[in-house]
């Protein structure tokens, strides 16, 4: 969990499960970090530090993409959109806490 001006927010799960970021594609993945949203839509919150990524070349990112698809996937429903409720995978309060 992170707090600030902009509240509590959970970090997201950026793994390749299909609770993370199975769907994104690696143009997909590239214009959320050069536009702060995930599909021109939904921004991403503040604590997240894409402005600081947006410069990066594609290929550096295609390269970062490449990596967390690497990663193993955890099934863990996170969002900071929802009421946040307890979840019992990590004992914290955050959106869709309940559904793990």
């Amino acid at each position: 969990m992170f707090e600030g001006p902009w509240g509590k927010v959970a970090s997201a799960n950026i793994t390749p499960d299909k609770t993370g970021i199975d769907y994104y594609t690696p143009e997909m993945f590239v214009q959320t970090i050069r536009t702060g949203a995930v599909g021109g839509l939904r921004k991403l919150n503040p604590v997240m530090p894409w402005e600081a990524m947006r410069g990066m070349t594609d290929e550096d990112l295609n390269a970062m993409f490449a990596y967390l698809k690497t990663l193993k996937p955890v099934q863990h429903y996170v969002n900071n959109v929802d009421r946040p409720t307890l979840c019992k995978k990590c004992k914290l309060q955050h959106g869709l806490g309940a559904q793990n």
